[in-house]
């Protein structure tokens, strides 16, 4: 069925979970101070009568098996491994309803506690019981909902890439191997035949597709298999890129102790003020095994006890030697590299919650391929936080109608409009899609004019899947780029090619985003969104959205959004310069009624508890139908109550275009190509309200050393520099195709690689 995993169990016991070498350090870690909530629930449980019938007060059996076990292990409490052994002989018996929802994670967790027993307390029972257990092991496999042998399902997505398989049918299969290797060989089989090739192409990413609620529970089955498999004595079955992955979720933490959304965000992270834990053993797998104390520190920012489901693995797997790390000492951008292509830009770290700190956080998404499930339609999307969530990811996975089959999922908030991204709308797009599957249901598609569902709504199944035939390709990072001061980078920069996310209604989607760290109070970040965008008709109206929880306030070209109750106090003002604002077009879509709407229908979904879910957009849509339009628009974030935003402007320059805000310029390419010419650039003048010099930031050149050559300062245009003039080899590399010029004035000369100047 599945090649023979590469690693089998030891000729020993005990051998899930641990081994004999692990004990001593077991025992030690009994006196650490951190470990005391942890081994005296553990004790408390050993201490549970264990006859008479279950009762609401009385903890799982399964927290009983497994306590009693420990204090066998550890000390050789045989009454306590008496207890373990009769518990496990009762509970094995259980039945279930295979057809009840979720029970397969219920119904695992028994197996591997069983399979504790059966393993630690080997001893302990007799031949005929042994088989009896395993029998009833077997038993239980059959009920899961990944079948038994574990084929249903995909590698990549859905419930098999949780526990079931990654801990619970492995675990036990170590357990029984002696007796019944089958069960090991099929699971273990699978996991390194599918899921371990599938993982290794994301980790290294340092993104996990499935988002925030999703992608943290995900990665924690995950790294049941890392810490099983391990403790068995078969080392990492993953790329120790793993290691990184709980990153993703540090960079987009807010202030306010919320995060940045990313997918199909579901309870606790709404919860008003509240500090949003994860799962209790996320932070604590990945700093113990990977000894990295930045993510050590977010597990004891995140739980300060550890809830009862939890305490023994949390045990088993805390590593005392690894000492928490203050996350001041990373750097504040991070790029998360292909297949994800996102770059979260900062400009502080916060520690705890502080809805006044004047941290901004930033989002950049490419989103290289679509994996379904979870994740939503959002290539190309930003978002932004100052005092306040500003530009916002729409809809939420609560509610009335917010559950996975529900239409307020299905038709808005999974979908292109609930995010800030571009639509293109095709009106016979439905002739050529006109359904979704999905978790064996078919629903009939609506028509949000944004991007497709790859297999029309179905995950992939394996990694092949995924990458044939680039169904699920949805993007490509063009350049990605930050500094010039790795810790604290003035600019941050993200270009990514979005044509695939979209049907054939898309000939080309280019965006570039250039988020600037100010450094000033008044005015502390912006971010410059450039888009290329050709529709295959010219009459696709195309429509560039920015959503929001308070209705926005519109005056010509300038839009401006606050974050103004609930005790927050920060502002977005955007100035939209392409289209010009005599072939431009912006429209407040929102309120009763149309919080969430799609062309004609609202996708009602009622959750008071939160604003989180927004309810306003506006829809940048150029006049005159075209099938090439730029956008460029500038988004800079401040206080509600602060001074004027500042000014901002085009800037035009042969075969550039861009903006200028403060003391920046940022210039891009209209051909979206790599630039290789001699480039011309008159900088603005010089006023009393001006800026003393211009920080130049010109994107989309080829690789190589290019040559910046100032002119006199004046603001007329000068070939050869003046006696005065400034003269600078700037290298441009592959990745990033920009060049940083800090602090020019007049006129700006650039002379690519191999020519003279």
């Amino acid at each position: 069925m599945y090649p023979k995993p590469p690693h089998t169990p030891p000729p020993e016991h005990p051998r899930l979970l641990l081994r004999s070498r692990d004990v001593p350090g077991l025992r030690e870690k009994r006196s650490k101070p951190e470990m005391k909530q942890v081994w005296d629930r553990l004790v408390s449980f050993s201490q549970v009568p264990i006859d008479g019938a279950p009762s609401c007060e009385k903890p799982d059996e399964a927290y009983l098996m497994e306590a009693n076990a420990l204090m066998y292990v550890l000390d050789g409490d045989t009454e306590a491994g008496g207890h373990a052994r009769k518990l496990a002989l009762r509970n094995v018996a259980k039945t279930f309803n295979p057809a009840y929802q979720d029970i397969s994670r219920t119904i695992g967790r028994l197996m591997l506690a069983a399979a504790v027993v059966y393993d630690w307390c080997r001893d302990l029972l007799s031949e005929d019981e042994r088989r009896y257990m395993a029998g009833h092991l077997r038993r239980l496999a059959q009920l899961l909902e990944c079948g038994y042998p574990p084929v249903k399902e995909g590698a990549i997505v859905g419930h098999t890439s949780e526990w079931m398989l990654m801990r619970d049918l492995i675990g036990t299969g170590i357990a029984i191997y002696d007796e019944d290797p089958e069960m090991y060989d099929v699971s273990a089989g699978r996991f390194y035949a599918e899921m371990v090739p599938a993982r290794n192409f994301f980790y290294p990413s340092g993104w996990h597709h499935q988002g925030d609620n999703y992608g943290t529970y995900r990665l924690q089955a995950e790294l049941y298999a890392t810490w099983v498999l391990d403790r068995m004595g078969a080392g990492n079955p993953y790329d120790a890129s793993q290691g990184g992955m709980g990153y993703q979720w540090l960079y987009t933490r807010r202030p306010d102790g919320k995060l940045l959304r990313d997918g199909d965000s579901d309870n606790p992270l709404y919860a008003e003020d509240r500090y949003i834990a994860f799962f209790p053993l996320l932070y604590l797998m990945l700093g113990s095994y990977y000894e990295d104390g930045y993510l050590m520190a977010q597990q004891f920012r995140e739980f300060k006890n550890i809830t009862d489901m939890y305490v023994f693995h949390a045990f088993l797997f805390y590593n005392p030697d690894v000492r928490p790390k203050p996350l001041k000492e990373l750097p504040l951008t991070r790029y998360f590299g292909s297949p994800a292509g996102i770059m979260i830009a900062r400009t502080g770290w916060d520690e705890e919650m502080d809805r006044s700190s004047g941290t901004v956080v930033c989002e950049m998404r490419v989103g290289e391929y679509q994996y379904n499930n979870h994740q939503h339609l959002d290539a190309g999307a930003f978002q932004l936080y100052y005092k306040g969530y500003l530009a916002i990811d729409s809809g939420i996975y609560k509610g009335s109608s917010g559950k996975y089959h529900s239409p307020h999922n299905k038709y808005y908030f999974k979908r292109t409009i609930a995010h800030n991204t571009v639509l293109v709308y095709d009106p016979d797009e439905l002739k050529k899609a006109p359904y979704v599957k999905d978790g064996g249901l078919v629903w009939p598609n609506v028509n949000d004019g944004g991007q497709r569902w790859p297999n029309k709504g179905r995950p992939p199944l394996s990694l092949d899947d995924l990458l044939k035939d680039k169904e699920f390709k949805r993007g490509e990072v063009l350049a990605h780029a930050y500094g010039p001061d790795p810790m604290e980078p003035d600019f941050s920069y993200l270009k990514g090619d979005l044509t695939s996310a979209y049907s054939d209604k898309m000939k080309q989607f280019q965006r570039s985003f250039l988020f600037l760290n100010m450094k000033h109070r008044d005015h502390p970040a912006a971010l410059i969104v450039f888009d290329r965008v050709v529709s295959a008709n010219p009459d696709f109206k195309k429509y560039w959205l920015l959503h929001s929880i308070e209705e926005p306030e519109i005056d010509r070209s300038r839009t401006i959004l606050s974050r103004s109750e609930d005790g927050y106090n920060g502002r977005l003002v955007n100035d939209t310069l392409l289209p010009a604002p005599d072939d431009q077009e912006i429209t407040a879509v929102g309120g009763p009624g149309r919080s969430f709407w799609v062309f004609g229908t609202n996708y009602v979904n009622d959750f008071p508890e939160t604003k989180e879910q927004g309810e306003w957009r506006i829809e940048v849509s150029p006049r005159t139908p075209n099938e090439l339009n730029f956008f460029l628009n500038v988004m800079q974030v401040q206080d509600a109550d602060a001074p004027e935003a500042l000014p901002t402007g085009t800037v035009e320059a042969g075969q550039l275009s861009g903006a200028r805000i403060g003391r920046w310029i940022a210039l891009f390419a209209r051909s979206g190509e790599r630039l290789q010419e001699e480039l011309t650039v008159s900088l603005p003048p010089l006023d009393e309200a001006a800026p003393h010099s211009w920080n130049v930031v010109i994107a989309d050149l080829a690789e190589g050393l290019w040559t910046a050559i100032g002119g006199d300062g004046s603001s007329s245009l000068s070939h050869a520099p003046s006696p005065s003039g400034r003269r600078t080899v700037c290298e441009v590399t592959r990745e990033g195709g920009i060049l940083y010029l800090p602090g020019w004035t007049g006129a700006l000369r650039l002379i690519p690689p191999g020519l003279s100047g």
